[in-house]
């Protein structure tokens, strides 16, 4: 997928961003609350939401770039707006996944619904393959969210 090159160092650096949050939160969680090594509790949970919000920032970013630029056919509007006119045009890993991911970020976004650790991990993964998969950001080794969550 072809994004503005001049924009390209911009959305890796926030992807980058998302890494380093996810990977400071899981540090935090697992040496304030190694009581259970496979779930996290609440005050873990409500962590995990914020860079799967970022995560899906990313996403809207070159979804807005791509309409831009005449891929895919769309309005400036939202993420769940860009993700339905770019159904057909854009090709897609998973769009159903992630389309159901991108509705659970807006409860998180709109209602201050909080998901459960692993459900972000999961959503923030489904991003990361679709990114991948676009050549926005490089495939590196990643962590299952099996393996992240506590």
């Amino acid at each position: 997928m072809i994004v503005n090159l001049n924009e390209l160092p911009t959305l890796q650096a926030e992807w980058q961003g998302v890494v380093r949050m996810r990977d400071r939160i899981r540090n935090l969680v697992v040496s304030t609350f190694a009581l259970d090594a496979r779930r996290s509790p609440i005050f873990g949970d409500m962590l995990y939401n914020l860079p799967c919000l970022l995560a899906f920032d990313v996403l809207k970013r070159v979804l807005l770039q791509a309409s831009e630029a005449g891929q895919a056919i769309g309005s400036q509007g939202s993420l769940s707006e860009l993700m339905e006119s770019a159904k057909t045009s854009l090709p897609w890993i998973d769009w159903h996944s992630l389309r159901e991911a991108v509705n659970r970020q807006n409860k998180v976004a709109r209602e201050g619904k909080l998901f459960e650790d692993i459900q972000c991990l999961d959503d923030i993964a489904v991003v990361e393959t679709q990114l991948i998969a676009w050549d926005i950001i490089a495939d590196e080794p990643r962590v299952s969210a099996s393996s992240m969550a506590l």
